[in-house]
């Protein structure tokens, strides 16, 4: 049936006419996925890493309480030898060592607990220097000799090849110039107040900068790095 052309083009303007009536739907924005921020939990020390410790129950406690914090455990690396089918006979693992609290000043910790807990048979050093807001981490490990502390770290320079015996070695030999206790120590740095104060500071803050070069900081000079020794009542090492 043929259809006129007026019935055709009133045909097409009634159905622009619907189209235009349409209300338009609204173009849906996807909102973004909600932000999700995962903190990491701190690793407590649990009753069976406190049996396999076999620390004092009241020495725990009692840093638990100074630190206002549970304890968490802390590991040193150990070298096993071994072969497996590539034939590396070396491998690391890490075995408990210890525990550590989080301070917010680690030096005054460390200072009030030394004494008795060194009479105990047990070390306590800052195993991880705080920066600004992050508090310092203190450990307790067994131990009499405070180089242990270098030794459970794996404190060297690789950078200026000295080995951890090497450091030792360094740290024994300035015993003629001053007396002192390592308190810290990190893979690459090492903290030590004084007991005996070197008697010449200057040459003791020499020596200590062409052993541990990095740890003069930038536009530092000597004198400045003596001023820093007598108001820490100590000295650091730190090889970057």
């Amino acid at each position: 049936m043929a259809i006129r052309v007026d019935q055709w083009i009133g045909a097409v303007a009634l159905v622009v006419l619907v189209c235009a009536c349409k209300t338009e739907k609204p173009v849906e924005q996807k909102k973004p996925p909600p932000l999700v921020i995962i903190k990491p939990q701190k690793k407590v020390l649990t009753p069976e890493q406190r049996q396999a410790l076999a620390f004092p129950a009241d020495l725990i406690a009692q840093m638990e309480l100074a630190a206002g914090g549970e304890a968490e455990p802390f590991y040193r690396t150990v070298i096993m030898q071994t072969e497996n089918l590539r034939g590396e006979k070396d491998i690391e693992t890490r075995k408990l060592a210890g525990f550590s609290v989080h301070v917010k000043s680690g030096d005054d910790l460390i200072a009030s607990k030394r004494g008795p807990l060194r009479a105990r048979g047990y070390l306590i050093f800052k195993s991880h220097r705080g920066i600004g807001k992050v508090p310092d981490t203190v450990t307790v490990i067994k131990g009499r000799n405070s180089y242990d502390i270098l030794s459970v770290q794996g404190t060297e320079a690789t950078n200026y090849h000295l080995d951890t015996a090497a450091i030792i070695a360094w740290l024994k030999a300035r015993k003629q110039d001053g007396t002192f206790v390592v308190t810290g120590a990190g893979a690459e740095w090492v903290e030590a107040r004084f007991v005996k104060p070197p008697a010449h500071m200057a040459a003791f803050a020499k020596m200590v900068a062409a052993f541990a070069p990095d740890v003069i900081r930038s536009n530092e000079t000597i004198d400045d790095l003596v001023e820093r020794m007598e108001k820490e009542k100590g000295f650091t090492l730190v090889w970057d």
